[in-house]
């Protein structure tokens, strides 16, 4: 959701390289007439464009959550992508991190709710995104829903993020009352955002697989609320955000692992032991059987003269 600075600035990359939207059945089509093939995750940012000035300032943005369940699915989707990508040094994820994408320019930008990029630093403590300094644009936006936005992101906003290079964007219903669905997603195909189809059923349970994130995905409610739940296809794993119990589990798996590692180190211990006695035990006996026939030589009775 972007917090407007005055009014939402209209889409201004370069000149002659406007999109528009249209409907298509209940499946949104954006299509953008810029030169470059989106498909690849290429940034169609200016690039002939001035040197920064030194007074140029991005202020960092400003969020206020519409509604307690709008704060919770941003903020529950954004946790349960943060904890996917934990492991990963080259994947940034980000709630409410504001995007300038036109180098000299801070009247256009753009405040997703939840972005995740590939192939950046995630460390360190950006106050905003700048394309131009990060080298492209997020891989994947997921927007919220508010009675305030939704309209603005079903139209204006999935043109912007079309035209910057964005090449998935997603939107969730926290209400269910917004939107046909409580989760959508789009992606990039032919220069236009397509609709993301839903997979195979797993369970009984519908999935919509996000190629970018290599997840699947879908809304739902949650004390009446409708969350993102991600699933790792691999193994089967479903997080929604809500980490406790996910957590909890995962020590519990990690606490017995290191117990039966104890156990066995101590079995390996004990084996080690006793293979040393037994050849300790072993030694003494070839010790004593030779003892024991060196005795019996000098024991034995010599022969008698006749």
């Amino acid at each position: 959701m972007a917090v407007a600075m005055g009014r939402l600035q209209p889409l201004r990359l370069y000149a002659g390289k406007e999109g528009r939207v249209r409907e298509s059945g209940s499946a949104m089509s954006v299509t953008a007439s810029n030169s470059k093939d989106l498909s690849t995750g290429s940034s169609p940012v200016a690039e002939a464009v001035a040197p920064e000035p030194d007074a140029v300032e991005y202020p960092e943005g400003h969020w206020i959550a519409q509604s307690v369940w709008h704060g919770d699915a941003v903020r529950l989707a954004t946790a349960a992508l943060h904890h996917h990508f934990r492991d990963r040094d080259d994947v940034l994820v980000a709630m409410e991190l504001v995007v300038y994408y036109v180098r000299g320019d801070n009247r256009v930008w753009l405040q997703p709710d939840v972005q995740v990029v590939f192939g950046v630093e995630p460390e360190g403590n950006r106050s905003t995104f700048k394309v131009w300094e990060e080298g492209k644009p997020p891989d994947f936006v997921l927007e919220v829903a508010s009675p305030s936005t939704a309209e603005n992101d079903a139209r204006h906003k999935a043109q912007e993020y079309l035209g910057i290079g964005v090449r998935e964007y997603w939107r969730l219903d926290p209400e269910g009352t917004m939107m046909g669905t409580p989760l959508e997603g789009y992606r990039v195909g032919g220069g236009r955002y397509q609709r993301v189809e839903s997979v195979a059923r797993t369970g009984g349970v519908e999935y919509l697989r996000s190629g970018v994130l290599g997840l699947d995905l879908r809304g739902e409610q949650r004390n009446g609320a409708t969350v993102l739940v991600i699933r790792d296809p691999r193994t089967g794993e479903e997080i929604d955000g809500a980490l406790e119990a996910s957590e909890q589990q995962r020590r519990i798996a990690e606490d017995r692992a290191s117990a039966v590692e104890d156990e066995l180190s101590a079995a390996k211990d004990e084996l080690s032991a006793a293979k040393e006695r037994a050849s300790t035990a072993e030694e003494r006996v070839r010790v004593l059987e030779q003892q024991l026939r060196d005795l019996n030589s000098q024991t034995r009775p010599t022969g008698q003269d006749s």
